[in-house]
């Protein structure tokens, strides 16, 4: 049986390990809960304003213009 300094110094290790664990469990949770944070406020990444603006926002001059085919050449 380890003697009372020895079970005393492996108390106050576990603590400290405890510890250790209980902070890096709560950076992570509070690091996912920011990241999705910020994806729910700003949106989806495939998704820009500016892509939006410009395509509510054509002339009624360019909505009279042809539509030209889009080609691609592939082999």
């Amino acid at each position: 049986m380890p003697s009372p300094a020895a079970m005393e110094l492996l108390t106050a290790r576990a603590r400290r390990i405890s510890s250790i664990r209980r902070r890096v469990a709560a950076a992570t949770l509070a690091t996912f809960a920011l990241a999705w944070g910020v994806v729910a406020w700003d949106g989806s990444m495939g998704t820009t304003d500016s892509a939006t603006a410009q395509a509510t926002t054509t002339s009624s001059s360019d909505a009279d213009q042809p539509l030209t085919p889009v080609t691609t050449s592939q082999s």
